[in-house]
């Protein structure tokens, strides 16, 4: 009995002390960059600013191409071999050598693009030098820390390259020609973070010549996971992509200065997430049912807290944030997308949390093609008739549309 209570009260600790490390490192990930976008906004102007959040938004596609799913399936397979180090090498040097294929490819595809296509041409450098997040974000195994439950490497490596970052930032950059820098000093900070998390990830394992039969295995089983990664791309980063080819650098400088300060909010719920991911695919059904339902209502009150701040404060936060009279005259928009807090949060909780924790990855994957293609003809259909307006509309509706999916698949797999 008292053996059964020591566990639990193990288990207790090692998700709070993950839930502590990843809360700290998603006010980094968050905090940072809203000090550092209304300079960005001030110095750079709106389009140049939308330029960069432009060019942003096509590296994430990349992102998730190299990523592959290994954010969930890697730290799953981690979890589960964290106690036979022979297997846990196996892992770790396969995820790396596919990765690192996928960089190669990523970075050819991203050449075709850029030289096939004028729009993106023009602006070459800036796409090649955001490449660089790339490198660093498959470099860091973020994966093998969340697998074995050491998130504290990840908070304090990942504070550091957004401080690199920030610090350049500030120091370096003080007029519109200076905006080549924002993607160099990204880069900078991401490849360094990275080097540094995998020097100290070979510390917990021994690199081993991976074998074929695991390589193969862990692509397969992880090819559901990115085409869903992919398809909720398809309704987040796409949003931004489609507005900047039928608009504009300078209306993609207003909606991204609106949709990173949502996406903060959005994401306060994720270091939870996160942290119990590991716990909860471990537990039976029954207890990952229960605590899928009691975190169901904290989620939404915080949601609705939220998007009733920005109903009420919307035209204000902007101001005090940016002071920026073109932004300030879209707060409409701001307030359109605030509900995002209160869907995204709830469709993370069963899409992202509750689905792959049973394994249902086909089932997420399912839920989130439809949610990612709904978004992109939604898109394609309303920017050209009302812009800016169409996109936030097809966001929201999106997400609206995940929670319903959501919910349904968890009542539905809740009662086998």
């Amino acid at each position: 009995m008292n053996l059964f209570k020591n566990k639990i009260k193990g288990d207790i600790r090692v998700i709070a002390s993950n839930f502590m490390s990843l809360t700290i490192l998603q006010a980094a990930n968050y905090i940072l960059p809203l000090i550092v976008l209304p300079f960005l906004v001030r110095i750079l102007g709106t389009d140049k600013f939308g330029l960069v959040m432009f060019a942003q938004a096509m590296i994430t596609f990349f992102n998730v191409i190299v990523d592959f799913g290994f954010n969930i399936s890697g730290t799953r397979e981690i979890s589960l071999a964290r106690e036979d180090k022979k297997k846990l090498s196996e892992l770790f040097s396969s995820i790396l050598l596919i990765k690192s294929g996928l960089i190669i490819l990523g970075f050819i595809l991203l050449i075709i693009i850029v030289e096939l296509f004028t729009r993106f041409k023009i602006d070459a450098e800036v796409y090649y030098l955001s490449f660089g997040v790339v490198i660093g974000q498959a470099l860091f195994p973020v994966w093998f820390f969340q697998g074995i439950e050491k998130m504290k490497f990840v908070t304090l490596i990942n504070i550091l390259a957004k401080v690199i970052f920030t610090v350049l930032i500030f120091l370096v950059i003080r007029n519109k020609e200076d905006y080549l820098l924002v993607p160099v000093f990204n880069s900078l900070g991401f490849i360094v973070a990275g080097l540094i998390g995998l020097i100290i990830s070979l510390k917990h394992v021994n690199y081993t010549k991976p074998k074929w039969n695991m390589v193969k295995k862990l692509f397969l089983e992880s090819f559901s996971l990115f085409v869903s990664n992919f398809a909720v791309n398809l309704y987040t980063t796409c949003n931004v992509f489609i507005l900047g080819i039928f608009t504009g650098n300078t209306i993609v400088g207003v909606y991204s200065s609106m949709e990173k300060l949502i996406l903060a909010m959005k994401n306060i719920y994720v270091p939870l997430y996160q942290a119990l991911f590991p716990w909860l695919a471990k537990q039976g059904q029954e207890k990952q049912n229960k605590t899928i339902k009691k975190l169901a209502p904290i989620v939404l009150g915080v949601g609705s807290l939220i998007t009733l701040t920005i109903a009420l404060f919307g035209k204000t936060i902007l101001f005090i944030i940016y002071n920026d009279e073109l932004i300030g005259s879209y707060t409409i928009i701001f307030k359109i997308l605030s509900f995002i807090a209160i869907f995204a949060a709830l469709s993370m909780l069963y899409n992202t949390l509750y689905l792959p924790a049973i394994k249902k990855f086909k089932t997420r994957m399912i839920i989130l093609i439809t949610g990612g293609l709904i978004n992109v003809l939604l898109n394609l259909f309303l920017v050209r008739l009302y812009g800016i307006y169409g996109t936030a509309f097809s966001v929201v509706s999106t997400e609206l549309i995940l929670v319903i999916l959501g919910f349904y698949y968890f009542k539905k797999y809740s009662k086998t």
